[in-house]
């Protein structure tokens, strides 16, 4: 009796189950294709009540990227700067957290360098003065868009070999953390994008691994700190 009851619970529920599934599948699929919009694309797509305490004149600020990439820079050299940051990445058609990671990654934000050389990025292995933080950003920007990114080269690991070879041999700590801090950057955005209605799903299902990446990349930074 006890058997054949199961079995009926088991015709019962077993329709309804894949029913769902199904139905979880198709909505995955769809909150999937709208995670694949392009960083600076989400950063730009919020609606007109979105605003920032302490506004000039009451203009509002439709693109969060400077504010967020000012937060991920706060309290170094280059937090000024970060405006000109995304514009610049916009120019040269770069993702705008590459810029300011690779320059908390090699000097904290400029703060570990002579601010007379300008060189935030180790560009050239830390030899290249340049005339300004202006000049700097510009030239950094050309040059990972010419000589990396029109080459194939868009990860911080197929970066990594021409930017910081020495890097190769310790593992690939460099792709490590510019991974690290890219996400690091990325998650004032992320908060903004889930806080849609619509998006909420997306903290049942797609989460999931980046949130197991996350951690993962959180765990090992802080293994790695002396």
């Amino acid at each position: 009796m006890f058997k054949l009851g199961l079995i009926l619970f088991w015709l019962l529920v077993t329709p309804l189950v894949l029913l769902l599934s199904g139905f979880l599948i198709l909505q995955k699929n769809s909150i999937t294709g709208k995670l694949n919009a392009d960083a600076s694309q989400i950063g730009i797509e919020l609606n007109s009540q979105n605003h920032i305490d302490g506004q000039v004149l009451g203009t509002q600020i439709h693109d969060l990227r400077p504010y967020y990439v000012a937060n991920f820079l706060k309290n170094t050299k280059l937090e000024p700067y970060a405006q000109l940051m995304v514009e610049t990445s916009d120019k040269y058609g770069i993702d705008y957290r590459l810029i300011p990671a690779i320059a908390m990654r090699e000097s904290g934000g400029g703060n570990a360098i002579k601010e007379v050389t300008h060189n935030a990025w180790g560009f050239e292995n830390g030899r290249t003065v340049f005339d300004s933080w202006e000049s700097a950003i510009e030239t950094v920007a050309k040059t990972l868009k010419e000589k990396y990114i029109a080459k194939g080269l868009t990860t911080p690991e197929e970066i990594m070999p021409v930017y910081a070879p020495p890097q190769i041999e310790n593992g690939g700590k460099w792709a490590q953390d510019i991974n690290f801090l890219l996400l690091e950057s990325s998650l004032p955005l992320l908060s903004e994008y889930l806080a849609k209605p619509v998006q909420l799903q997306l903290l049942v299902f797609l989460p999931l691994k980046l949130t197991r990446n996350w951690l993962k990349n959180s765990q090992n930074k802080f293994n790695q700190v002396p």
